[in-house]
Parts: structure tokens; sequence; C-alpha cells
């Protein structure tokens, strides 16, 4: 784990009352509280402060308050949390966004320039990146190290902003008892440089037809799967020929951000992702007849009766006006679908059976920069 100077090596501990002590653990920059009564197990849980004051405070009104409890006859429990993923990076987030308001009451910058700005947005992307409903005890190496993997080349500086946010996910899942300590992962032991992510592998022709014709024909799924599978084909189609980048880029994208030119070529304006905090915020990309041809599949599937007989053309600008505000590749289950969970299976089985070599580095992020996505008319 990164070295916090502002985390003490060992452990603070301050009595208040017999039964009543308020401490810090070296992983968590926040004080908690140790609360015990005669005959009563401890109440350990954090303050949410790393002022000691504040938390002083804290700690004596919850002695008031329990006290009060138990004198009524009331039982008093140690307080659990079940947060998942995005939850815990939200609690990460708002304590931030105080933190960047504070400072700029002080001394003013434009924006995008704020201070925490960085964190901020490195939490927001990987919060993204997960599944909503994933807990922080599913946050294990090989996770952590397929994000850094679909990350776009990073400079040395992003590395470390990003591996400071994934320790402080961590250091606050510790806190809240979420996981345990050998459940941390250990950063320094995943060797994420910016030669190792450039050397991700794209996808060839032939291995991109052997993948999704897979996941077509022979990839198992029941019930509410067999509509996140189909999704997950046209998902990674049109990532394959537009050469958008996966997870916000191509989550944020909704049927209002088509239109065509004045040569009548498809386009679509990319709202979210990497670029969304630039001067210049959006971008348009040109469609080839490949990318349109997965938008088609898509609306097919999703609002069949209502495009019935309608030229493709006619299909997206009708889209474009009557679900302005539906994101294309969402489905009826879910806003943000993980698709990477269902691509990375169908890579398991590809290389189980031979189809794929299993020495090629290939993720989500290899189809933006496969042969294809690499002619994409960007403006």
């Amino acid at each position: 784990m990164t070295q916090n100077t502002d985390t003490p090596t060992k452990s603070a501990y301050i009595p208040l009352h017999e039964g009543l002590a308020i401490r810090k653990v070296p992983q968590s920059k926040n004080w908690g509280i140790y609360l015990k009564f005669k005959g009563q197990k401890p109440l350990q849980f954090s303050l949410k402060t790393p002022d000691q004051s504040e938390a002083t405070a804290k700690a004596w009104e919850q002695y008031v308050l329990t006290k009060a409890l138990l004198d009524n006859g009331e039982t008093v429990h140690q307080p659990k949390k079940r947060l998942t993923l995005h939850q815990l990076i939200d609690e990460l987030i708002t304590e931030y966004l105080k933190l960047q308001a504070d400072a700029f009451a002080i001394k003013p910058v434009r924006s995008g320039h704020e201070k925490y700005a960085t964190e901020i947005r490195h939490w927001k992307r990987i919060k993204e990146f997960y599944n909503n409903q994933m807990r922080p005890n599913q946050l294990i190496t090989s996770e952590v190290r397929d994000y850094f993997l679909n990350l776009e080349t990073p400079s040395p500086t992003q590395l470390g902003r990003i591996k400071f946010c994934f320790n402080n996910i961590f250091d606050r899942a510790f806190e809240h008892k979420l996981i345990n300590r050998d459940q941390i992962v250990d950063l320094t032991k995943i060797k994420i440089e910016k030669k190792n992510i450039e050397n991700r592998d794209a996808f060839t022709d032939d291995e991109f037809f052997r993948l999704t014709t897979y996941a077509m024909v022979e990839f198992k799924t029941t019930g509410k799967g067999i509509l996140h599978n189909k999704m997950c084909i046209f998902y990674v189609g049109f990532m394959y020929y537009a050469g958008l980048r996966s997870g916000e880029e191509m989550l944020g994208l909704k049927w209002s951000d088509l239109a065509l030119n004045r040569h009548n070529d498809l386009y679509c304006v990319v709202r979210k992702g990497k670029t969304e905090n630039y001067s210049k915020k959006h971008r348009k990309v040109i469609l080839d007849l490949f990318a349109h041809a997965f938008l088609l599949f898509v609306a097919k599937l999703k609002h069949d009766k209502q495009i019935n007989g309608m030229s493709d053309d006619e299909t997206i600008i009708f889209l474009s006006k009557n679900k302005p505000d539906e994101y294309i590749f969402e489905t009826k289950y879910s806003k943000k679908p993980d698709y990477r969970t269902t691509f990375n299976q169908w890579l398991v089985e590809l290389r189980e059976k031979g189809f794929i070599s299993k020495t090629k580095n290939f993720v989500l992020y290899s189809l933006r920069h496969s042969p294809p996505c690499q002619n994409s008319c960007h403006s």
C-alpha cells in the first residue's frame, strides 16, 4: 500500500471515560469510537472525522445516547454496514467535494482546475467501471488489474493518482469493517506500467469474428442474461467499428447524440468520459456502415414496433427525437450494464476451447484500437 505520511505509524488511543475512548488505526485517517458498558459487548465504529475535537464530541454524544437506550431497557447492537462499492466511492466523493468547496472559498480557480478535481474524476471513472451491485470484498487483485489494463495509456502521474484513489477505497472499506486486512489489494504487486498498457493486443478481423460468433451461437445463458448477452454483442460491435472508449463514453451515449451531417454521414457526439472536463468538451465521431448496423440491431431489439417500416436513417432520426434521453446501451434491467464481465467470460471460454490465443493480452479496451477503429473519423 502507498505510505500516507499523515497516518500514525501505530494506533492512537485516547480514553475519555470508563469504557469510552476514541482511537485511530494506521489504515484510517478518521477517528473511531470504543464504547463498552457493563454486561454489553463493546461497540466499535468510525466517527467519520479526522479532527480529534470533533471526534471527542461525537463520542460523548454516542455515549449519552447509548446509555439512555440501555437505561430504558433497549438492546444496542454493533452497527453493521452493507455498502456497495459504488456507495463507498460516493462517500469518498462527497467528502472530497466538501474539501474542494472549502478550498475554493479560500482561493477561487477556473472550472476544471479546482483542488481535488483529479481525485474526484478518477473515483467517478472507477465507479463507472464496476457493476453497481459489486461489494468492496469483491474488488480483488484481478479486478483492480483489469481496471488499469482498460485505461488509455496514462502518464506516470495519472497512475499515481489512480493508485491513491484505490488505496483510499481499500482504507475506507477496512475502516467500515467491510473487508479484512488480508483482503486489501497490495498495489505494489500489480506491475502496471505505461509499456504494459501499450502492449495490450488488438483484435484482428478474424479474432473479432470468432469472438462475436461464439457469443451469438455458443455462449450459454438464461433469464435476464439472454438480453444482456445480446446487448453486449451490440456494445462490443459498435465499439469495435466506432472506436469509442469503453465505460463512460459508450454507456453515456444517448439516441439524441446521433445525427446526420450535410453530407448525410451518420455521426455521434461524445459527451462523457475522458474529454468531459476538457475545454472542448464534445467531439464528433463519423460512423461507418458497420457501426451504423450495430445501432440498428439495438433499435430493433428495443423498439421494433415503433420503427417498423422505417429506413435506416429514418430509424435513427426517429429515436433521436422520440427517445432523446434513453442511453443506447442501457437495458430494461440496468441504465449502466456491466458488459465487461460478460466480455471477459467470452474470452475465458474461447481460450479454453483454443479459439483464441492464451498469450494475447485482450481486454475490453482492446476493441478501441483494433483495425476498424483506427480508421474511424474523429473531429
